[in-house]
């Protein structure tokens, strides 16, 4: 799958700007807060039917306008997808080749992608929820059956936490909801225990390139499920406890993933470099599982990936994303390889304009 142009109309500071782009590498490049990145939540946007910097798409419409229009078109072997989002702020319609989409999720799957932005950074150094977001994220792209059964699970759950707040719960109605948790927490739960066996084993192996094996990351599954052989068991067991608190204490809602360098735990011990390290690598594991999965090569989109590392993992994470589609943005080309710089489809942003291509000295 390759992005061909996309044009922002009255988006976020883009009055209407029209881009094309290489199927190669794109280096997208100006000073800071230009629309650098606004360019690429753009294009997130068409992958996955939100934006990463904010949980209303009617934000990215430019302020003091009164619509908004964003149009971004796909190719692949065998054809073009046209992909369009309107709004006016209070309503939007998201389009497929002019067929008007119901849910985002109809999207999934058609124009995969990989983004690793300093937000990003969160799925290593906050909590729990950041980390069970990126796997559900990124399981819930490459698999609709994960998505819609982490869908159920979540609604059982809400049903569950509704009936524990009652003063006086019926024990059958919560009979009921135990077993469907059972039932599509456990199929969550072993989607997502594989998934992570199988990303740790690719993440650990890029970071050990980016460290040249000076160290070890781990990536392990921390779930309840791990701690108990019987799932519906320990729900009864700690039914009387959820109902004093008014919530279910013990399932995959709760889950996380462990992320260690040298078995210390990133999070708590790791320095600025070892998280974004740790984060990059886990995030370039996922370009392989995508292809595998959709037999589709995804887009890798990078906003800022450069600023704090060396010319030569500058090089390595070049070399891994050689055959990719590639869009980074940055503010210069300090650490690049000329020849890689000459190849490039160069885009020149300046206050959320497109300048053209040329790159002065």
């Amino acid at each position: 799958m390759k992005l061909e142009r996309a044009r922002l109309y009255h988006v976020r500071n883009y009055q209407d700007e029209v881009f094309f782009f290489s199927p190669g590498l794109n280096l997208i490049l100006g000073n800071n807060a230009q629309g650098k990145t606004n360019l690429l939540e753009s294009i997130y946007i068409a992958c996955i039917g939100k934006a990463f910097r904010t949980n209303r798409l009617r934000d990215i419409m430019m302020i003091g306008q009164t619509q908004y229009e964003l149009r971004l078109i796909f190719s692949d072997s065998r054809r073009d997808w046209d992909f369009r989002l309107r709004g006016n702020g209070n309503e939007r319609m998201m389009m497929l080749d002019n067929q008007k989409l119901d849910k985002r999720s109809q999207l999934f799957g058609h124009f995969p992608m990989v983004l690793f932005s300093p937000e990003h950074l969160k799925m290593v150094r906050d909590g729990p929820a950041a980390r069970r977001a990126f796997l559900d994220r990124e399981m819930s792209l490459q698999s609709k059956a994960y998505f819609h059964e982490l869908i159920r699970y979540n609604k059982v759950l809400s049903a569950r936490n509704v009936i524990l707040k009652d003063q006086h719960p019926d024990p059958a109605m919560l009979d009921v909801y135990d077993e469907q948790l059972v039932r599509y927490g456990t199929s969550v739960y072993e989607r997502r225990k594989q998934y992570v066996e199988q990303l740790a084993l690719k993440a650990a192996e890029i970071h050990s390139e980016f460290s040249a094996g000076a160290e070890t990351l781990q990536v392990n599954y921390d779930s309840d499920l791990n701690k108990t052989e019987d799932y519906l068991d320990k729900l009864l067991q700690t039914r009387q406890r959820d109902q004093k608190q008014g919530t279910t204490g013990f399932g995959v809602h709760l889950d996380d993933m462990n992320i260690t360098i040298n078995d210390k735990d990133v999070r708590r011990f790791g320095s600025q470099g070892q998280v974004r390290l740790s984060a990059l690598s886990i995030f370039l594991a996922l370009t392989g599982f995508i292809e595998q999965g959709l037999g589709i090569r995804p887009i890798i989109l990078l906003d800022d990936v450069f600023s704090e590392l060396d010319r030569q993992r500058k090089q390595n994470v070049m070399d891994r994303l050689a055959d990719y589609q590639t869009l980074i943005t940055a503010t210069d080309t300090d650490g690049l390889d000329q020849t890689m710089i000459d190849q490039a489809q160069i885009i020149m942003i300046s206050d959320g304009k497109h300048i053209g291509g040329e790159i002065d000295g």
